[in-house]
């Protein structure tokens, strides 16, 4: 196997001989560290050609490694690119609203007033933001981005603002084991709610090679979570994978700590499918969570929510989202269920 310091003199005897493709290498919904590893990696059993030799010199100084491969050429050690696209989406919940049906407890029956009764429809407007890295060792790099969003409902004569950060600390700290610090925080304001919810991660990453066949990318996390009213413990754990069948796979498992009387994450399960479908990037996932410890009017409170998503770029500068989010509560008030349309414009970058 090869890490990414990888030698130079592998790279002359592999030019050498007959050339082989690394495209399955660069599918989107990797990140870069796995991308570099994998295009690394087929150094040991694949040749390359100059083209190719040239990309990874680039990934590979991108990550850290200022040498790359020993080709001419250096990278910025700190970057920003500022972007800004269009939104279009579907929402079945453009106020922050509550569910236009009876809240049944027992033998109780609330009814709510119908000013404050979710609404739905078109969404348009723009984000904005610009993402970035600043390299400041070998293999150690800090990835941030900020950015926000604004979108109005002509129907409704409401907006929704959304606002976020994040940073992340990655360090190369041998054998291809990485320690990685993450730090988040996203604000959603609707006309009748807001919120804010942040998160602080430390995690342990390890590249694996399985020959030439595929890659994997394995995490171990904690987190601590932040919401308006609580806070919460969290275990992580994710695999993901490059498969020379230009296929791209991703699974995570996350454990929650109980939170007295307030309703928050237990357990979850996301797994993602990333390939090409005629030439085009394509990207299915699935993801359920259940929650619990929540209590409304001395009732327990407990509910699962199922989400499936399609995503399929059908022209370089935008991409079909399609999915169905379906939640299921102890409580039948609490139950629901939608559909997902929306457009993802390319950001425009500055």
């Amino acid at each position: 196997m090869v890490s990414l310091r990888i030698s130079v003199a592998l790279l002359g005897v592999m030019l050498l001989l007959p050339m082989a493709s690394h495209a399955f290498c660069l599918l989107p919904s990797a990140d870069s560290r796995l991308q570099a590893f994998c295009m690394s990696n087929l150094l040991n059993f694949k040749a390359t050609n100059l083209r190719s030799a040239l990309v990874l010199d680039y990934r590979l100084k991108q990550e850290g490694y200022d040498r790359g491969l020993g080709l001419k050429g250096m990278t910025q050690q700190v970057t920003f690119s500022p972007y800004v696209s269009p939104v279009l989406e579907y929402s079945s919940d453009i106020n922050g609203g509550n569910p236009d049906k009876p809240l049944v407890l027992g033998s109780l029956t609330f009814y709510g007033d119908e000013e404050f009764f979710r609404k739905k429809g078109l969404l348009a407007g723009v984000a904005f933001g610009g993402t970035g890295r600043a390299i400041y060792g070998d293999g150690r790099y800090l990835d941030y981005n900020i950015g926000g969003s604004y979108t109005y409902s002509p129907e409704h004569d409401m907006s929704v603002m959304q606002g976020f950060a994040n940073v992340c600390s990655k360090n190369d700290i041998g054998g291809n084991f990485y320690f990685d610090g993450c730090l988040s925080t996203n604000r959603l304001r609707r006309d009748l709610s807001a919120q804010t919810t942040s998160s602080a991660t430390l995690s342990v990453a390890k590249l694996i090679a399985e020959g030439d066949r595929r890659v994997h990318q394995a995490r171990f996390g904690i987190r601590r979570f932040f919401d308006d009213g609580y806070e919460q413990n969290q275990l992580t754990l994710q695999l993901d994978t490059l498969h020379n069948s230009n296929l791209f796979t991703s699974i995570n498992v996350s454990l929650g700590d109980e939170v007295k009387n307030t309703l928050a994450m237990s357990h979850s399960f996301t797994a993602s499918v990333g390939t090409y479908l005629m030439k085009k990037p394509f990207n299915a996932s699935l993801s359920y969570v259940a929650s619990d410890g929540g209590m409304l009017l001395g009732f327990q409170r407990e509910e699962t929510t199922t989400l499936f998503g399609l995503k399929y770029a059908i022209h370089p500068r935008f991409s079909l989202l399609v999915g169905y989010k379906y939640t299921s509560s102890n409580i039948d008030y609490f139950d629901e269920s939608e559909a997902i349309v929306g457009v993802q414009f390319a950001p425009i970058q500055f």
